[in-house]
Formats: C-alpha cells, structure tokens, sequence
C-alpha cells in the first residue's frame, strides 16, 4: 500500500462526517442561511491567506524547480481564481466580498492555520504537504460526491461552487493527485514511525476540516474576547 492510499484510507471516517455536515448538505440541496454562508467566506478568506504563506515555506523546502513549480502556481491560482467559489457564496448571501473580507479570525481558523504553520517551521516538505493536502482533497471529494448525487443543477444557486471543486479523481494533472505523488516520492525517505507523526498531521487537518464546517454553519466565534 502506497503511502498517499494509507492516508486516505485513514481519512475516510473523517471525510464521511464532513459529507454528512450540514452545511455540506446545504449545499447539495442549494440552501443555507446568509449567516452561515457569510462567516465561512469570512473565514476562509483568512484560511486561504495563511495556506499562501505556507505554500510559499513548502517552496523553501522543495529539492528541484519542477516542486517550486507546483506551489507556485497554485499561489497563483488562491489569489487570482479561487475567489470564485467565494463570490458564488456572496452573491446567494446578498453581500458584497469586501465586505467580508476584514473578519477576525475565529478560534478555530486560527487553530488551523496554527497547525500548518507548526509545519513550515518544525517540518519537513512532507509535513508541509501533509497539512495541507485535505483541504484540496475534501473540497475535491465534496465536489464530486454532489455532482455524483446530481445536486450541480442549474436550479441549484450553489451549482458554481460544485462545478468549481469537482474534478475527475484519476486525472493525474490535479492538484490532489499531484499533491499525493509527492508524498509518495517524500515517504520513501523515511520509516515507520517519522510516517505515523506524518500521518498524524494529515489526519488532524482532515478533523481541522470538519471544525471549519461547523464553526461556519454555527457562526463560533470568540466568546470572552472583544
């Protein structure tokens, strides 16, 4: 068993809670409250400015210009294409995206981008990679998993978002399976137990994923903190 198939075959009970959340459901069927959809791009706007600046420390770690080439790109593809998903949101929620893009961030977008920040400066690129990669994968499963269900109707006002994260699961060009081929290649350089704690980081942002889910859909945010 390759590594990358070990981590998802780990990660499975923790995607099916995610499948199973709310507000994923939401989504599939094409309604969630303003409040809900609004917190979340909030949020995510600060998770996905934190997931640039650990591309870019995964860049300091890569071993040839091939590496530095893929997150790269997808420093790119964060600040200039994956805005749309969030105007998709905004539009169903009446809002404008600037308008929420000066949220605090909550305790749990911080717990997150705390981890993966713990990986650029204790990790190596495996570690990085390894914090990183469910956000994609997830996303990418949630996709194709309510386009399989025929949720991605014209008749759906979150069909955008659906068609933006699916993507076919054996095109090797994706970013998932990119992602996963590189963990593949980085774990031959170590045993057993340096891949348990790898394996460890992997699986905690998988759960990280699901809090993020739910902080949004329940609108958590500081309670004694002003």
């Amino acid at each position: 068993m390759t590594f990358s198939t070990q981590l998802k075959t780990a990660g499975q009970p923790i995607l099916k809670q995610i499948m199973a959340h709310p507000f994923v459901q939401g989504i599939g069927a094409g309604s969630l409250p303003k409040e809900a959809l609004t917190f979340y791009v909030g949020q995510d706007f600060n998770y996905l400015n934190a997931f640039i600046k650990v591309y870019a420390a995964a860049i300091q770690k890569c071993a040839n210009r091939q590496e530095m080439s893929l997150f790269a790109t997808q420093i790119d593809f964060i600040l200039n294409s994956e805005i749309h998903p969030h105007h998709n949101f905004c539009q169903v929620a009446g809002v404008t995206y600037e308008s929420v893009q000066h949220d605090e961030q909550t305790p749990m977008t911080y717990l997150y981008n705390e981890h993966m920040y713990n990986a650029a400066r204790t990790g190596d690129l495996i570690d990085i990679v390894a914090a990183m990669l469910p956000c994609p994968w997830t996303y990418n499963q949630i996709g194709n998993a309510l386009t399989a269900a025929g949720a991605a109707t014209d008749q759906n006002v979150f069909k955008d978002w659906i068609d933006f994260y699916s993507q076919s699961p054996t095109d090797p060009a994706s970013l998932t399976n990119r992602l996963f081929a590189l963990l593949d290649r980085e774990a031959a350089q170590y045993g057993p137990a340096r891949l348990a704690q790898v394996q460890q980081r992997f699986l905690k942002s998988c759960e990280l994923e699901w809090h993020f889910w739910d902080q949004a859909y329940r609108q958590n945010s500081w309670q004694f903190v002003d």
